[in-house]
């Protein structure tokens, strides 16, 4: 159930998502506000990231779940709402959020506390193609009769949308906790926060994960904007955004294969550059079908790393800190998200969307040098890691 919840969590971000690009553009705003739609989607997570993974430590990964999935359910039924409201699209997309944090939350720390003989990599490796089904199935919503050449039937989405909110609502009350890890003492919040932070490889391997994924949430918000500048149909660019889904897909479904083939390590320092280069060239004046090859090389490209983080971090936090780990994770995901969208979107005056997925590129060198200082850990045979004192 937990793959099954993934999926369409994914399947409603990825929908929603780029609608909102849409809404606002449609609204007659500018490609400059739509950092603006991608940081609302960041900005109120950073607040509630620590004390849902540690309340997820604590009560379990159900209460978060629930919360999330009608979180999500409220901000389908606000952009519904909206109209032409770009104040109304921002509050959606913040209570959007919200409640993919809870969720995505709740999700990985039940793959990170699930019982199984399954490796790490392989666990989450699973965890991410049925999240990238979800990513491939959202943008096709897109695609739903009624829009116009350049722009799909905003509004019927959102209504979609909600009906199937109601359905990740509806399965995440059915879903259950994981058995809780006690502890021989508690620990509050923060002193475990500091703890995590100050081991080894986990600081690293948030660096990469924030930027990389702040680089697919810029892709995700400026792709639109993208065939809006440059003619392409709405089919184009529901495709350019499937196409990257479907390749991420399929690099996670091998991943396990792809890690014992060139370790950790070198898997992702040279997918991480590789996306670097992808985006890099979309700001050139190239045909639609090199457009489409771009997008698929970067999904397969950055498709590796979000499953290569949430392991190496899972394997190093101790048990009973694992909801907070990932927590943590998802906040620097966060501050990327916040950070990357709300500079590099006052490149789209000057330089056009194709600029600002350029920038973007340069800024993925910073998370390919993260990477490049990690170590490979091998998961057998070690000492279980413990939180420093204190």
């Amino acid at each position: 159930m937990v793959l099954v919840h993934a999926a369409i969590v994914q399947v409603l971000t990825f929908a929603v998502r780029p609608n909102l690009s849409y809404a606002v553009l449609d609204g007659g705003g500018s490609a400059a506000l739509l950092g603006i739609i991608a940081a609302a989607f960041a900005i109120p997570a950073l607040l509630m990231a620590l004390p849902a993974g540690h309340a997820v430590d604590r009560i379990g990964e159900r209460p978060a779940l629930v919360l999330g999935s009608a979180a999500i359910v409220v901000a389908c039924i606000i952009a519904a709402l909206a109209g032409d409201s770009f104040v109304m699209l921002v509050i959606a997309t913040i209570i959007l959020g919200c409640g993919h944090l809870m969720s995505v939350v709740g999700d990985q720390a039940m793959m990170a506390n699930a019982p199984g003989d399954r490796g790490l990599d392989s666990r989450f490796g699973l965890y991410a193609f049925a999240a990238s089904i979800g990513q491939v199935v959202g943008p096709l919503l897109l695609t739903l009769p009624g829009g116009t050449r350049e722009t799909p039937p905003v509004q019927l989405i959102f209504i979609v949308c909600t009906g199937i909110a109601v359905v990740l609502l509806v399965l995440s009350s059915l879903m259950g906790s994981t058995r809780r890890h006690a502890p021989g003492v508690r620990v509050g919040m923060r002193s475990t926060a500091v703890g995590l932070l100050r081991m080894p490889g986990i600081p690293q391997a948030m660096i990469a994960s924030a930027i990389v994924l702040a680089s697919v949430d810029l892709f995700l918000a400026y792709v639109p904007a993208l065939g809006h500048e440059r003619g392409f149909t709405a089919e184009i660019v529901s495709l350019m955004l499937v196409v990257r889904s479907l390749m991420s897909m399929f690099s996670r479904l091998f991943l396990s294969q792809l890690i014992a083939l060139v370790g950790r390590r070198a898997l992702l320092v040279s997918t991480v550059l590789i996306s670097a280069v992808m985006l890099g060239c979309m700001i050139l004046p190239l045909p639609v079908v090199l457009f489409l090859v771009l997008s698929a090389v970067y999904g397969f490209a950055v498709g590796t790393c979000q499953p290569i983080t949430m392991a190496w971090i899972s394997e190093l936090a101790p048990p009973g800190s694992r909801g907070l780990a990932m927590s943590l994770r998802v906040a620097s995901n966060r501050v990327g998200q916040t950070a990357l969208p709300a500079v590099f979107g006052t490149f789209a005056v000057a330089t056009g969307s194709g600029g600002v997925l350029a920038v973007t590129g340069v800024a993925l060198l910073g998370a390919a040098w993260a990477a490049a200082s990690l170590v490979n850990r091998s998961t057998g045979g070690e000492a279980e890691p413990s939180l420093p004192e204190g």
